[in-house]
């Protein structure tokens, strides 16, 4: 028996569709863990905070709502094995263990584990550690509203699900997501909470269910070689949630609580699900200027754009209240379409060469805050100067880092905090000069004073009074330098770099 996947498409790359978690756990497939999967760590707060999400969504007044909608649990991806014909599991071991462990304690002998089509032979003693406590704690829940309608529940319970045979993208997407060290399931709740908004609207649930779905397995279906892409969930806790804190000059990183917080409890409700509240932005504009006719009267001058079939011309604005239900799913299709535009797609050729230096340059820390302030530059002025923003924002980017002996996580907010904070610019500002006459301020002309160079075989090496740089500062030295090589005229120091990016723009 095979896998049945529902809507399901075909890429070079992956298969991609929805699966009812009752399916596959009724399906003779050999599903199993790979040994390179990292080990089990959910603990009892995990599944706590799963339960009660479960609890608010199929019970009404402790009853069991037999119309409750189907429950999101998130993306998996398997790389099916052509050698041995198993299913390892890449992606979503975490949730897809515990909901066994589930199975197992409250169906006994009729669980899925029971039946033995199923691998999940974890060897580290973490993961050991962490399947007993949590044995423990659902045995002791035995006999809850939960456990006797589990059955019922996991008949409900749908996954996105991302199928590959080829095991070099298996290992890319697995690289992508284990190594960041990003949670997984926070978009879970998300689509789980606004849908319920949704709950007496049947057509709007199931379209915008399917679309959310869409999104996820796009971003979650990152590209060989492409490894500064986001998942949708990266997308909502590097981005999103930063730009709009960030934004407010409120610097510090986002906790689980805060980001629930921003996406489900505070979205706003109106009198109408279906009427989506919009407010001033870049493609919410009445008129661009006033002018007078031949009576001396005012005229509009109209830009009223028509939002057509493209998700980037939502005319939201990134800082806007979100509204609960489709609102949120408006806000999540635009800023994901926006961020793919720019950045997986490339459509703005002018920009194409900058980020590709940035990507040379910097670790993820400096490349996550470049990506987003160009999704914030570009939501409020659209491709108006882009080339110059970025060019500048590396440069701003640039002098932070030839004074660092390293690059970390805290560096981003280290730089807006010291050096001016850019996205509350961008935010407060209402022409796109008034930004860049910014940025280059935020860079004293004398910044790079104290660096001697060296002429050595014709190559030039910098160095400071403690002496020749790291290497990567070298390589910063070098690269930039090789860019604006049609810019350099006879200074070739980093104090002339203003010079270079200026020289840029008429050659």
């Amino acid at each position: 028996m095979s896998i049945t996947i529902e809507d399901n498409v075909t890429t070079n790359l992956f298969e991609v569709g929805t699966i009812c978690i009752k399916d596959l756990f009724k399906s003779e497939i050999k599903l199993i863990i790979p040994d390179y999967q990292r080990p089990y760590v959910w603990n009892k707060e995990h599944i706590t905070a799963l339960l009660e999400d479960w609890h608010d969504h199929f019970f009404k007044d402790n009853e069991f709502n037999e119309d409750a909608i189907e429950y999101f649990m998130g993306a998996v991806m398997i790389h099916k094995n052509n050698n041995n014909n198993n299913y390892e599991v890449i992606d979503g071991q975490q949730r897809l263990t515990t909901l066994l462990v589930m199975d197992y304690v409250w169906n006994n002998d009729d669980s899925v584990l029971s039946k033995g089509n199923f691998n999940f032979a974890y060897k580290s003693k973490v993961s050991a550690t962490h399947i007993k406590e949590n044995r423990n704690y659902l045995h002791s829940i035995n006999g809850n509203l939960i456990s006797k309608h589990f059955n019922k529940i996991v008949s409900k319970l749908i996954f996105s699900i991302i199928i590959t045979d080829k095991e070099d993208n298996a290992f890319v997407f697995f690289d992508s997501q284990n190594n960041r060290g990003v949670p997984l399931d926070e978009i879970d709740f998300f689509k789980s909470y606004h849908l319920r908004e949704l709950n007496n609207f049947e057509n709007y649930l199931k379209f915008f269910a399917k679309k959310f779905d869409q999104f996820n397995s796009l971003n979650n279906a990152k590209i060989h070689n492409e490894p500064h892409l986001k998942s949708l969930n990266e997308l909502f806790i590097k981005q999103l949630w930063r730009i709009r804190f960030w934004s407010k000059n409120k610097l510090w990183f986002a906790s689980r609580k805060s980001l629930l917080n921003t996406f489900q409890k505070n979205t706003v409700v109106f009198d109408a699900v279906d009427n989506v509240r919009l407010y001033p932005s870049f493609n919410n504009t009445l008129g661009s200027s006033l002018r007078f006719n031949k009576q001396m009267q005012p005229e509009l001058n109209s830009t009223i754009r028509l939002y057509g079939s493209d998700s980037i011309d939502i005319p939201f604005t990134i800082n806007q209240p979100i509204q609960k239900g489709i609102g949120f799913f408006l806000f999540t299709e635009k800023y994901s379409s926006l961020f793919n535009y720019i950045f997986r797609d490339k459509k703005i050729e002018d920009i194409s060469n900058v980020t590709s230096l940035i990507y040379k340059l910097y670790n993820d820390y400096f490349i996550n805050l470049y990506q987003m302030a160009l999704v914030m530059y570009y939501d409020k002025f659209g491709e108006e100067q882009i080339e110059a923003f970025a060019k500048w924002f590396e440069h701003f980017m640039g002098a932070f880092r030839m004074n660092r002996s390293s690059i970390v996580e805290q560096s981003p907010i280290v730089l807006l905090r010291d050096y001016g904070n850019i996205l509350q610019l961008i935010q407060q500002s209402y022409l796109s000069n008034e930004v860049l006459s910014s940025l280059k301020k935020a860079v004293p002309e004398n910044y790079y004073e104290g660096f001697t160079y060296e002429d050595k075989n014709d190559k030039i090496f910098i160095a400071n009074a403690n002496g020749q740089l790291s290497f990567a500062r070298q390589n910063y030295y070098q690269s930039v330098k090789s860019f604006y090589s049609k810019s350099i005229t006879l200074n070739y120091k980093l104090t002339d770099k203003q010079n270079w990016i200026n020289g840029s723009f008429t050659k």
